[in-house]
C-alpha cells in the first residue's frame, strides 16, 4: 500500500470517528481491539498452521519391503471380543 493511500485511509477513518457521538467510542475502540487481536491475529496463525500441514506431507521413507509392511500391519491388529446381550 503506498503511503498516499495509506494517508488517505488513515484520513477517511479520522472522519468517520470524528462523526461518532462521543459515548459511543469506548464502542469502537474495543471493536477495533477485538478485530486486531481475534481476528487478524487468528487468520496470521491459520496461515501458520496450514503452512506446517502441508509441511508434514511428503514420501514415505522405510528399508522394508512392501509385502513386510502390510504384514507388520496385520500382526499389529488385535481384535476384542465384546459381549453384547441384546
Amino acid at each position: 500500500m503506498t503511503t498516499k493511500v495509506k494517508n488517505d485511509y488513515e484520513q477517511f477513518l479520522l472522519e468517520e470517528i470524528k462523526s461518532l457521538p462521543q459515548s459511543e467510542l469506548p464502542k469502537l475502540l474495543k471493536l477495533i481491539h477485538f478485530f486486531k487481536e481475534e481476528i487478524l491475529q487468528k487468520e496470521h496463525e491459520n496461515r501458520d498452521d496450514l503452512q506446517v500441514f502441508w509441511e508434514s506431507f511428503g514420501s514415505w521413507q522405510d528399508e522394508r519391503s512392501p509385502e513386510e509392511i502390510i504384514r507388520e500391519i496385520y500382526e499389529s491388529r488385535q481384535s476384542a471380543s465384546r459381549d453384547i446381550q441384546l
